[in-house]
């Protein structure tokens, strides 16, 4: 586990080569690089606000590269306020990057799961609480809730389930889009208990009915994840038998014109 993922930290720490690059790439060449690597990581996450706040800094270190070439050769207040400037962009531009790391790993985490789609902001961390359970996911949005969820969540055996099921809703995804889209409507149940676990998890309160009410809990998402096994095995076998029809059909085909002997 790293520290913002599941992935290893090695993994985490890889990711954010660029954003330790900046940091110690103190003087600008004649920018700094922390904009790039705004821009890079708001590509990379598909996040609009962050390509905006990209462009704003690296519009303003141009400025401050122009005002540095107006005032070079003599030590003005304005060549003091344009160091001055350059010092601020390069203090805000990378703690901006560092407050936005556990984001922007979580992204490029959910990126290896389900190809995202661009999003206004990555801020929102209580979104998933805000949405009703009821709401109807997109598979992004579904998949993103069940990792949000893990996180939070402190119970091994619950990560393997939800993994499971992350894992399930993938391969039934690739093989049919639109039974993915019901097995939206027909699991949403899982994303209320989830929510449910977490919330009585934070309660921080151990008496025998809250102990009795994780238990059932888990023990639903033990058997949702069962059952959604056998849901996605299913389709496969509908679509083998489908499969093996076909070739069966060909194979006779190519007898039938003496192509191939018996």
């Amino acid at each position: 586990m790293g520290f913002a993922t599941k992935k290893t930290k090695r993994w985490e720490l890889r990711q954010l080569t660029w954003t330790f690059l900046s940091i110690v790439v103190f003087l600008p060449f004649p920018v700094h690089l922390f904009p790039f690597v705004m821009l890079s990581q708001a590509k990379k996450s598909k996040v609009r606000s962050w390509y905006a706040t990209a462009i704003a800094f690296l519009l303003l270190e141009i400025g401050l590269f122009a005002s540095f070439i107006y005032f070079f050769g003599a030590l003005s207040q304005g060549m003091l306020l344009t160091l001055g400037g350059y010092v601020t962009a390069y203090v805000l531009g990378n703690g901006l990057l560092l407050n936005r790391a556990r984001p922007y790993l979580q992204r490029l985490e959910l990126a290896e799961i389900h190809e995202l789609s661009w999003i206004p902001t990555a801020s929102a961390k209580n979104r998933y609480k805000v949405l009703s359970p009821n709401t109807l996911d997109t598979p992004q949005l579904f998949v993103e809730r069940l990792l949000h969820w893990r996180k939070e969540i402190d119970n091994r055996a619950i990560h393997q389930n939800i993994d499971k099921i992350i894992h399930l809703f993938q391969l039934l995804q690739k093989n049919d889009h639109m039974e993915a889209e019901r097995f939206l409507v027909r699991h949403s149940t899982v994303v209320s208990v989830l929510m449910k676990y977490d919330e009585i998890e934070n309660s921080k309160l151990n008496n025998t009915v809250t102990i009795a009410s994780k238990e059932k809990l888990a023990d639903v998402l033990d058997k949702a994840a069962i059952a959604i096994e056998n849901e996605v095995t299913n389709q496969f076998k509908a679509g083998i038998l489908d499969v093996s029809a076909e070739t069966d059909v060909y194979i006779k085909t190519l007898k039938n014109r003496n192509l191939l002997s018996e």
